[in-house]
């Protein structure tokens, strides 16, 4: 069957890899970017010469307004529009004695607000079109492992992630049985931006079994998540171990 995969931050990085792996599962995909123009553009050009169908859409996720042209966008253009993946995520750092609230509402706009409204979208849409239950009608929320073994760095961003795990059980229980809803939280799996090789293999080694996540796992998880018709609510924890002796700061730091 034709199916439709929106992919937000989709141009680079896990977005990248998570679009490169739905490509080959037969997905066309909706690239969503926003500061990422060329990339995106890259992206998709490259998924295309694969043989992939790919189009690419932007929306500044602070823009409640860019998310409702978005999924307006989606639901004329992709009309078999019925997975989405809410990668996109807003990443500073502070702590609970000087975050402002410009800072929290910003990562709790990215973070949590924006996944919400585009799986009620998603979920209209398939109403909309009178789709009947399927397996690939899905949603797999990134989250990250942070959440499981608290810390007190990356205050905004942990309250984020809180919520987009909440999101993750509220819209299996307000969505089912048509639209299944799933995430995946892992650990250290790619170095940040500015991390010296060096930093990023002592980060992701500090958890019980000596190697955090890859990408490869998170794709395979991603791929058992997306075809078992019976799992839903749920979320798949990749941080060797680490939640269950979480550092007492962040393994950035």
């Amino acid at each position: 069957m034709k199916k439709t995969v929106l992919i937000t931050a989709g141009a680079k990085r896990l977005g990248r890899y998570i679009a490169e792996s739905l490509i080959k599962d037969n997905w066309s995909i909706a690239l969503h970017y926003n500061t990422s123009k060329i990339e995106a553009e890259e992206t998709a050009h490259f998924l295309s010469n694969k043989g992939g169908n790919v189009s690419i859409f932007y929306a500044n996720f602070l823009n409640p307004e860019h998310i409702e042209k978005l999924i307006m966008q989606l639901s004329k253009k992709e009309t078999c529009w019925c997975g989405l993946v809410n990668n996109a995520g807003l990443f500073k750092y502070d702590r609970g004695d000087n975050y402002e609230y410009k800072i929290l509402e910003e990562h709790i706009k990215v973070n949590f607000s924006m996944p919400s409204l585009l799986i009620k979208g998603l979920y209209k849409n398939l109403i909309n079109n009178k789709k009947k239950k399927s397996v690939f009608n899905t949603v797999i929320n990134i989250i990250d492992a942070k959440i499981f073994g608290l810390n007190p760095d990356y205050y905004s961003y942990t309250l984020s992630k809180l919520s987009l795990y909440g999101l993750t059980k509220m819209a299996a229980l307000s969505y089912a049985p048509l639209l299944r809803v799933n995430g995946i939280a892992p650990g250290i799996t790619l170095p940040a931006p500015g991390q010296t090789e060096d930093e990023f293999k002592k980060s992701h080694r500090k958890n019980l079994l000596k190697h955090s996540s890859s990408v490869k796992e998170v794709l395979m998880a991603l791929n058992f998540l997306i075809k078992s018709p019976s799992i839903t609510g749920h979320i798949s924890v990749l941080d060797g171990g680490s939640h269950l002796s979480p550092p007492k700061r962040d393994v950035a730091l």
